[in-house]
């Protein structure tokens, strides 16, 4: 089995709506977010890039494009916390990636800094998420 991890970065602002006054994310804020893909693959993908990650290339320039330098808020439906977006980017990769690459896709955790990070892991028995 093989497992391919592929790491982005990018800079957004966020607002939590009903966070009290003294959260440290109360209010409209900017984090450096974290984006970890990983794939798992009984045999190493088909690629026509230089590595197994070219396949991720689409999402890549997803999060570069949409994600970077915007309001998460306009970006994802309901609040914008690391586990929505892991969901949002696993939904994003299922319509978007090539079909080999989306049946591989085991998992997408999103951080906000330091201590916050959500996962969203996929269900292969019901075509689910879990």
């Amino acid at each position: 089995m093989y497992e391919i991890v592929e790491h982005y970065n990018f800079v957004a602002t966020h607002e939590i709506p009903g966070l009290r006054p003294t959260h440290p994310c109360h209010g409209v804020h900017m984090h450096q977010w974290s984006v970890e893909v990983v794939l798992l693959s009984a045999a190493l993908l088909p690629t026509d890039g230089p590595a197994e990650t070219a396949a991720l290339e689409p999402l890549r320039r997803y999060v570069t494009s949409e994600l970077e330098a915007r309001h998460l808020n306009d970006v994802l439906i309901g609040d914008p916390t690391p586990v929505r977006l892991a969901g949002h980017l696993v939904s994003w990769c299922r319509c978007h990636l090539p079909g080999f690459v989306a049946e591989t896709l085991h998992s997408v955790s999103v951080s906000a800094g330091r201590a916050t990070r959500g996962r969203c892991i996929v269900s292969r028995g019901q075509g689910g998420l879990r």
